[in-house]
């Protein structure tokens, strides 16, 4: 994502990450990332709720799918952290207008489903 970083400021995006975590643990997180993105913290889900992201299951967590991801990203030199806060909630990826509507929305069907970074970019069609 930090890599794509430029990429969506010319497509004209301003990206902004939520977090479970607090404003320390969102520090250190952007620190260990060289991230320049702005953090929301929301450690009562409350983002999570209104979103309607869900949650996954310990099967979810195991399956293959998550697993051979997890190799993959550490065979590139990204290693598991400890894990914190709530692991069991899933992520998504909401595309906001100004006027906040919501032109896209992503719900991850595992901790490590999301779309391509392309697939971003390609929506700022959405936008034009």
């Amino acid at each position: 994502m930090h890599g794509a970083r430029e990429k969506f400021s010319e497509a004209g995006f301003n990206v902004v990450l939520v977090g479970l975590g607090t404003v320390e643990q969102a520090e250190q997180f952007r620190e260990e990332f060289s991230l320049l993105f702005p953090i929301i913290c929301d450690p009562h889900k409350e983002l999570y709720r209104i979103f309607d992201l869900g949650r996954s299951t310990i099967a979810n967590m195991a399956s293959p799918g998550v697993l051979l991801k997890g190799l993959r990203a550490m065979s590139q030199g990204y290693m598991p952290g400890i894990p914190r806060g709530d692991t069991m909630q899933l992520p998504g990826v909401f595309l906001i207008d100004t006027e906040g509507n919501i032109r896209y929305s992503y719900f991850s069907k595992d901790p490590s489903d999301h779309p391509s970074l392309e697939t971003l970019l390609e929506l700022e069609k959405l936008f034009a």
